[in-house]
């Protein structure tokens, strides 16, 4: 079983239509294109989407980062990085029956202004942030140079089963 559970703290997230139920048909859909999938059908596994503004995702972002600036994304997995590598995922995940990845967060304002800038459609882009999201939470990472390509390119593998075009190219209006 796949649980999204979302939380919209900013008040403009309810612009969008039936976005708590994006959000969970998204994410659910993700899991199933994840090593995750091996273990859908014997565990729950629970991600958990706060929806903020520029101004609580800047807070958040100098809290736990100490970067004083607004971001689209934040992620914070349940699950130890380390521990990932070392074993695999399905491995650290599997004694665990009811599994909480972490927490996904998301910058209304950011995220629209981004998605115009870089003319992107915005539900597309929304996709992408939790693809990345999603990522973050089982382990991936993009510090180094060959982290940040095996990351882009599952990113960009997962993103065309939705038939979401190569994020990293400019324009997909």
């Amino acid at each position: 079983m796949i649980l999204v559970e979302t939380e919209v703290k900013n008040k403009k997230w309810h612009d969008e239509k039936n976005i708590c139920e994006f959000f969970e048909k998204i994410c659910k859909k993700i899991i199933l294109y994840t090593e995750l999938k091996k273990i859908k059908n014997t565990h729950t596994i629970q991600i958990n989407i706060s929806l903020v503004s520029n101004q609580q995702i800047k807070k958040i972002n100098y809290k736990f980062r100490k970067k004083n600036t607004a971001t689209n994304v934040l992620s914070f997995s349940n699950l130890d990085e380390n521990l990932i590598r070392k074993n695999g995922l399905i491995n650290v995940a599997k004694p665990l029956k009811y599994l909480v990845l972490g927490d996904i967060v998301l910058a209304y304002e950011y995220l629209k202004k981004e998605a115009i800038l870089q003319e992107k459609i915005f539900y597309n882009h929304l996709t992408h942030m939790l693809v990345h999201g999603i990522l973050h939470l089982i382990g991936y990472d993009h510090q180094e140079d060959l982290q940040a390509e095996i990351m882009e390119k599952l990113e960009i593998k997962i993103l065309n089963k939705f038939n979401i075009k190569n994020p990293y190219t400019k324009n997909d209006l």
